[in-house]
This record gives structure tokens, C-alpha cells and sequence, in this order.
């Protein structure tokens, strides 16, 4: 007989996350400074948790329907326009998810069947993985590091390209590595999704946070993909917003409808004081990015150079999202063993590459989102224990 007091295979085959273990570990340490989480130094603008708070005062604490309320959809769509040159109607062509973790896993479940494979960059954010393992995909790297600035472009998608490809994602910029692609590269991608006809995925939640003058453009501005491309954004990096839990996928209608009806098996919709609060966000926060993006920047400059001077470290110069990628194979030892070690001698937590796939074996992730005095003394105890080049 079958046994039926069984976990699924996601259950039982889904990874720990090795981000969550290093901050597990420092737990033994009183002095630690964390720059494992990718989460913004900041709080959360006054005006936007006000916003919430009213929301919540005004007893706007019932179900909102499954694609968001009107007010929001309609915030979207005119910053879809304005910011992104996309066209997106809010009755049609959007839907507000628990950030872009849902919108991804709503995505995962609307596009991906048994056995289909799904092209994602490795290194990558390891929720990818986890999430085409939970609909029975099969995971396909496209492989990236510093030779090619850790940019996924179509070269580097096409010969991975089979008969089983299913869907393709890209984050620009990304997580773990700070990468981008430039709008050429955005442009020969979308031609690759046209001659194959594959879905893709536009994960954009760092879009606002780049550097040096570079101005991140959307896959869907470009005409011709609107049966294939879904961009997915989230309120949370950008706005200090990660606890809210406010995303949203732009796509065409077929796709929304259908996103729809699976959200309502899902979560059926956020709760509408948060939805309130990233309205708020939409029309009063560029001031607060701005400055915001300001100060990484500077973080972004001292731990580059810091880490450059210091013996074990080389790392490329990142120009989004706030993380660097340094590679540590100087160190002779696993990422692992690696941000351990650093952990043990500095009390400084990092995260180690393996833990965004095994592409990411040789580097360690380091979020630069904390306070610029913590990023300074990190950088003084990593030179007193390892010493300078």
C-alpha cells in the first residue's frame, strides 16, 4: 500500500536558506554587523505609514478585490507610462500582489507546467529555484560573472534555448550581483523571445537604485512583446517599503485574467491600508529615492575600494541594486567557509555565494544598504584581521 503520510517533493527537496544561516550564526556575537539581508537602511517614510495608519483608522480593513484597489491600479499604470514607457491599463493589464515573492510564485503557477524548463541567471536570487521546484520546472543557469560584468544577455540565453524552454527571467539589476543590462542588451533579448516565442519575465524591484548616470529601461517598452513579457515591480526596495508587502505584474490581459483567478486561490488580495500607502508612495516618494540612491552611492564607493585594498577581496564596481559580489577564492576555501571565516575573525556577517546557486561558489554577497558608519568599521576590522594588499 502507498504511503500516504508523505511531505511533497517540494517540502522535502526545497533548500535552506544559506542567507538565513549566516544570520543564524552571528547570533553567538553581541557585535556584529549584519549586511546580509537585502533590505534598505532606512525607514519607511513618515507620509507613507501615515497614509497606512489612516487607511487603517478609517476602517479599511476588509477584503479589496483580487487585482488591487482602482486607486493603485491606477498609480501603476501612470507610472508604468511615465517612468517606463509602458502602456498598461489598470482594469486590464495589472494586478497587486504580497510583493514580488507572490508575483512570482502567481507567475511560476499560471506559466510553468511539469518538466518545463525555466532559464534563470546564475548567480541568482535563490527564490527562483525554489519556486520553479514548487510547479515541477526544471531549473536552467545561465551562467554570468565578472568577465561579462555578471550581465544574463542573449548570448548567453540562446544556446540554453531547447525545446522544453518554457519561460525566461531576467533581473536587472540584479540580486546577488549588482549587474545590469543596458537597453542594447534589453533589445537583442526581446528579439530572442520573438524568434522563440518563450514568456519572460522582467523581475524590476532595484530598477530606481543605479548609479554613474545609467538609467534602467523595461523589457516590455519595447513593441512586440505584449503575448510574452509580464514585468514584475514591488514597492519594497525602492520605497523602504519591505514589510508592506505591496507587488504588482503588468502583463496582457489573457494573462492577468488567468493570474487573477489563481490569486484568489492564493491570497486572494492585500490588505487595502498598505494598498493606500503605495499610492502614497507613487506620486509624493521621488524626493525620498533620490536620496536614498544618494546614499548607497557613497556606501556603494567605500566598500568597493575597501574591499579592494584588503587581501582576499576583489570586487568589480556594481552599478545597481545595493549589493557587491566580491570573489574570495583568494582565500583558498568554499563561500561557505569563507563568510564563516570572515564572521568568525570580524564579527562582520556576509552571505555566502553558494547560497544563490552554485554559480555563485568563489564570491560572497555583501549588502552596502546599512548605515555608512557600520560600512566603514566593517571595512576596519576585515583590513585588521586579513591586512591590506
Amino acid at each position: 500500500m502507498k504511503n500516504r503520510n508523505v511531505l511533497s517533493y517540494a517540502a522535502n527537496n526545497a533548500l535552506a536558506s544559506g542567507v538565513r544561516r549566516m544570520f543564524e550564526l552571528a547570533k553567538k556575537y553581541s557585535d556584529t554587523i549584519n549586511l546580509t539581508l537585502g533590505e534598505p537602511g532606512f525607514a519607511t517614510p513618515d507620509y507613507i505609514v501615515d497614509a497606512a495608519v489612516c487607511g487603517l483608522k478609517a476602517g479599511k480593513t476588509k477584503y479589496t478585490p483580487n487585482a488591487g484597489i482602482k486607486e493603485l491600479r491606477d498609480a501603476i499604470s501612470y507610472k508604468l507610462l511615465k517612468e517606463n514607457g509602458i502602456k498598461c491599463d489598470p482594469d486590464k493589464n495589472l494586478i497587486v500582489t504580497a510583493g514580488a515573492t507572490q508575483a512570482l510564485m502567481l507567475a511560476m503557477v499560471t506559466l510553468v507546467n511539469p518538466g518545463d524548463e525555466v532559464i534563470i541567471q546564475g548567480p541568482n536570487w535563490p527564490d527562483y529555484k525554489g519556486q520553479i521546484d514548487m510547479v515541477n520546472g526544471k531549473v536552467v543557469y545561465a551562467k554570468v560573472d565578472e568577465s561579462n560584468e555578471f550581465k544574463m544577455t542573449a548570448d548567453v540565453i540562446e544556446p540554453l534555448i531547447t525545446d522544453k524552454t518554457k519561460l525566461i527571467i531576467i533581473n536587472s539589476p540584479s540580486n546577488p550581483t549588482g549587474g545590469v543590462l543596458d537597453f542594447e542588451d534589453l533589445k537583442k533579448i526581446a528579439e530572442l523571445v520573438k524568434k522563440y516565442k518563450l514568456f519572460i519575465i522582467s523581475d524590476e524591484p532595484y530598477e530606481r537604485l543605479v548609479y554613474d548616470g545609467f538609467e534602467q529601461k523595461s523589457l516590455a517598452s519595447i513593441e512586440g512583446l505584449d503575448d510574452y513579457v509580464l514585468t514584475i515591480n514591488s514597492f519594497s526596495k525602492t520605497f523602504a517599503m519591505t514589510g508592506f508587502r505591496v507587488g504588482y505584474i503588468c502583463a496582457n490581459e489573457t494573462i492577468i485574467s488567468n493570474l487573477t483567478k489563481l490569486h484568489e486561490n492564493m491570497i486572494a488580495s492585500i490588505p487595502e491600508p498598505m494598498q493606500m500607502a503605495a499610492v502614497k508612495a507613487v506620486y509624493e516618494g521621488d524626493a525620498d529615492v533620490r536620496h536614498m540612491v544618494e546614499y548607497y552611492d557613497r556606501n556603494r564607493r567605500t566598500i568597493v575600494e575597501g574591499l579592494n585594498g584588503i587581501k582576499g577581496f576583489s570586487c568589480l564596481m556594481p552599478k545597481g541594486a545595493f549589493y557587491v559580489f566580491p570573489n574570495i577564492t583568494a582565500f583558498g576555501m568554499t563561500s561557505d567557509e569563507a563568510a564563516e571565516y570572515i564572521l568568525e575573525r570580524t564579527h562582520v556577517v556576509t552571505a555566502p555565494g553558494s547560497a544563490f546557486g552554485p554559480d555563485g561558489e568563489g564570491f560572497i554577497r555583501i549588502c552596502y544598504a546599512s548605515k555608512y558608519e557600520d560600512i566603514l568599521e566593517a571595512l576596519h576590522r576585515m583590513k585588521e584581521a586579513f591586512g591590506t594588499k
